[in-house]
This record gives C-alpha cells, structure tokens and sequence, in this order.
C-alpha cells in the first residue's frame, strides 16, 4: 500500500476519465460495425464500448500509477530491461506461485484483444499474432522510455518475457473467438440503405458528417482570418448573438459554411445520403419529396443541426433541441421527417 501510495494521484486520474473518454471513442468503432454488419444490436455496442474501454484500460493499467515524485524516484530507482527470454524459469524457481501469477496476469491482460480481434473486427489469425505483439512492444517500449520521455526516467520494467506472455494470450483470446463463433455464427451483413434509420444510427452519421466539416473548415477559417487582416487590418466580428454575445468568429461561418455543405449539397445531390449516412448505410430522406417539400424539409433539418452547434445564435435553441428529442421518444422520428 505505501507503494501504491507514491503513485496514487494519476492513477486516480485515469480511472476516472476512463469510461468517459471510452464513451466518446466508441463512435469510430460503431461506425465501422454500421458500414460493416449495417445493423447495430444491444450486443454490438456493448461490444463497441468495450473494445475501447479495454483500449484505454489497458493503456491505464500498464503504465499508470506513475510516481508522483519523479526526480527521488529516478534519484532511488534505476530499471534496466530483461533481455532473456527464458528468465521466467528462474522467476518461477525462486518467487514460486507469486512468478507464476505475474505470468498469468500478461495471459489473462491481452485475452481481451485476441478476441476482439476475431470476433468484433473478424481479423485472421496472422494479424492477430501481429497485433497482439507490436500493442505488448508498445506498452513495453512506453514503459521502458518512460512514456517517450515524458516522464524523466524508466519506472516499468521492460522485461523481453512480457513480449512473449502477452502475445500468448492474444492467440488464447483468438481461440476463445472461434470457439464462440461455432456456437453463435456471425450473421451475414445486409447493406440495403437504411431509409428509417435508428437514433443512434443517426447520430453517428451526423458525428461523422460534422467531424469532416469542421476538419474542412480549418484551413478556410485560417486563410479567412489571413485574408481579413490584411484587407481591415482587424478580426471579423460583426455578427452577434440573438443576446447580444460573442460575435461569429470566422471559425463558426466557416463551419456553418462547411455543415451546409456536407449536410444540404452532399445529401441533395446523392438522394439523400450525406457522406456519413452514405458510410452508415442510411438516407436521410425517409419518404420521397419532391420541390417545395424538399426544401422545407431540408431547411427544417438544417435547422436543428444549427441548434446543436450554433445553440447561443439561436432563439430558444435548447427548447428546440429538447422538443426534439422529447418527439423521438414518442414518435421515433424526426419532426422534420413528417414534412
């Protein structure tokens, strides 16, 4: 305990942004399944999650607690790395059932990605083995570098055999895959476009959209701002907010410019499939329009999205937004979807 007492406070740290963080990242791996399976059940996203929980704890759990006196540490403790590979033997003859353990505790740490890596990203067993050996040399290279010299000296043991635990237990988890898959087969995919797309379905595709919007608008945001200056000599800052708040910087045009692209144009011009969507297999159109009706629809869905990132230039932005989503759970639609 007074051990574990020196690396208390990042410990703390990462345990507590764990499952948040792994909430955000799960996205990536949802998407991938979408455009996979074209389906998403309870199952799959807790399996989304939990890849990525595992990631993170992972990551966690090998290289934190960190000391949290760096230089009496570094000043006490000098680590150089085992290089035998055969050094467990001798580990196991003079600690016993404690070497034995430490062993089973690097099995039983990359089970986990074995897995994962058959059944939910269905790998073959050579990527696999890769896998599993280059994410156990990372861990222990971080270790031994001391997280790429962020931290002033080596704290972990870089020990060869690790390498070779660790990678075993990514091929037991790989066999622990295929077992279950010859009790529950992986269900072919169906990629029909999706023309009543889920709420979760929806959001990722909206997250994707928004995620390429915004990378797009950077480089316009800089060459506006370049561009501003050198004509004015000033920042933009004209328009304001409905409460008179912060003006619309050039980032937020360039983004609203960018989002009016990808969720207008792009969708217009592809039946309804955003670039998102069309990745998620899903349309946005859930019933056919034709003219004036295309556009109210458009406008009205444009409108939301504007009230999830713009919700400050908005009137009543939050009431809307929760209007919104107080529909779905009703109606399991959009509003704008009656248009």
């Amino acid at each position: 305990m007074g051990f574990l007492a020196n690396f208390s406070a990042p410990f703390l740290l990462a345990v507590a942004m764990w499952p948040v963080v792994s909430f955000m990242l799960t996205v990536p791996v949802l998407a991938m399944l979408y455009h996979r399976d074209n389906r998403i059940g309870f199952t799959a996203a807790l399996s989304a999650y939990g890849t990525v929980l595992y990631a993170l704890g992972l990551l966690c759990f090998t290289l934190y607690p960190m000391p949290s006196d760096p230089a009496a540490y570094c000043a006490t403790h000098h680590l150089f790395p085992q290089l035998n590979p055969f050094q467990f033997i001798g580990d196991i003859r003079a600690d016993g059932l404690t070497a034995i353990m430490q062993i089973a505790m690097n099995v039983v740490f990359f089970l986990p990605l074995g897995f994962i890596a058959r059944r939910v990203f269905r790998w073959p067993f050579a990527a696999t083995f890769i896998a599993g050996f280059l994410a156990s040399l990372m861990v222990e290279t971080l270790q031994l570098t001391g997280l790429l010299g962020l931290f002033p000296c080596s704290y972990r043991l870089f020990d060869v055999d690790d390498l070779v635990w660790n990678t075993a237990g990514a091929i037991a988890g790989y066999g622990c895959a295929m077992l279950l898959d010859r009790v529950l087969p992986v269900r072919e995919a169906d990629t029909t476009t999706v023309t009543d797309p889920g709420f979760v379905r929806r959001l990722v595709a909206f997250l994707i959209d928004f995620g390429l919007a915004t990378v797009c608008a950077l480089p316009l945001t800089v060459a506006g701002d370049a561009l501003v200056a050198l004509v004015s000599g000033r920042g933009l800052g004209v328009i304001t907010g409905p409460d008179g708040g912060d003006p619309l910087d050039m980032s937020s045009i360039m983004t609203l410019l960018m989002l009016a692209v990808f969720e207008i144009a792009v969708p217009w011009m592809r039946r309804g499939r955003t670039l998102g969507g069309g990745y998620t297999h899903m349309t946005c159109e859930t019933r056919p329009r034709e003219g004036v009706r295309r556009i109210a629809f458009y406008a009205a869905r444009f409108a939301v999205i504007c009230c999830v990132r713009f919700p400050s230039y908005i009137p009543h932005a939050g009431l809307i937004l929760f209007a919104t989503l107080v529909f779905w759970m009703i109606r399991k639609r959009m509003p704008y979807d009656l248009i």
